[in-house]
This record gives structure tokens, sequence and C-alpha cells, in this order.
């Protein structure tokens, strides 16, 4: 990922001396973190959705399954089932790590879609049926690998968002940053 937003948000030091930072500071690191966690979570919604194409795929070929082995299937019956096929699981493994989602498209999400187009893009997940599946599996594992350095990156920025909500908190408790200046009083 050539991101150097992310990469100066992620960095080892990015946090360093916080204690001293204003407050004001702090409140902008945590809106620029935000912002990178929305960005990087739309590009693993985006990424898992092509998962989710090509994994059915493979499995569809899969003896035993559906109409056979290798049997081709209109680009239409694929349409038809994308509802099935990006139905999410709305379960959690561990409840307490569940985050808001937010549905907005971030300001970055063209580098996002050229960056997993560059993995897999719109015209190898249209041309499904032509391809093989070592081709499939090459793809699932192209898009699993950039999906794992997405999560990771997901989960180091939730770490400094709450180390920065933390210590914002930390403030407004002891009396070092008023909570009326989030209202623009002075």
């Amino acid at each position: 990922m050539e991101r150097p937003q992310l990469q100066r948000v992620l960095a080892d030091g990015f946090l360093e001396g916080l204690d001293d930072w204003s407050t004001a500071d702090v409140r902008t690191a945590r809106a620029t973190c935000e912002a990178e966690e929305e960005a990087v979570s739309y590009a693993r919604r985006l990424l898992q959705g092509r998962l989710d194409i090509l994994r059915d795929e493979l499995a569809r070929r899969q003896p035993g399954n559906g109409d056979g082995a290798a049997a081709p299937e209109a680009p239409a019956d694929v349409v038809a089932r994308l509802p099935e096929i990006l139905a999410t699981d709305q379960s959690h493994t561990d409840p307490s790590h569940a985050r808001a989602t937010r549905l907005r498209v971030p300001l970055v999400a063209d580098a996002y879609v050229s960056e997993i187009d560059g993995l897999v893009d719109e015209r190898f997940l249209g041309d499904l049926p032509e391809r093989s599946p070592g081709e499939l599996a090459d793809a699932v594992a192209r898009l699993s690998s950039h999906e794992h350095e997405l999560s990771v990156a997901r989960r180091q920025l939730f770490a400094r968002i709450d180390h920065l909500r933390d210590e914002l908190a930390r403030r407004y408790k002891d009396g070092s940053a008023a909570v009326s200046d989030l209202f623009g009083e002075t």
C-alpha cells in the first residue's frame, strides 16, 4: 500500500509526545486517523465483494455443486446471484470488537479502486466463465493477501483512534481541555 497519509499515521512514532500536544492537535490527529480508517474500510468492503464473487465461482465449479465442475455460466446468471453471493453474515465472532460502519465514500476512493483493480479488475470479474480454476485461485490469493494488509492497517488505526479518544477524555476529565471548546465557545 503506497498511501503516504496512512503510512504517516501508522508510523511507530506518530503518537510520540502526545501528552505535550495541544488539544486541537489531538483532535486533528483523531480526525485524520478516522478518515484513514474510513478509506481502508471502504477498500476492504470493495475487496471483500470481489473475493466473495471469486470464491463463489470456485465453489460453484466444485464437483457435486450445481451444474457440474466446470459448467459454463452466463454472465447474467452471475449477476442474478449477486444478492446471494454478496449477502453478509451479520454475526461477529467477538461483538466487543464490532465498530459502527460508515456508509460514506471517502475522498480517496478512486485511489483505492485503482489499487484493487490492479489486483483483480472488473474485466476479470466479467470474464469469470472463461477463467480457469487456477486463475481464479490466484486472484483469490492476491485479494486475500491485500485484504490481510488492509485488516492489519485497520486494527492499527482503531488502536490509534482509541488512544487519541482516551487522551481527549482524560483531558476533559482533568479539566485541561474544556468541552465548551467543541462548540466554538470562548
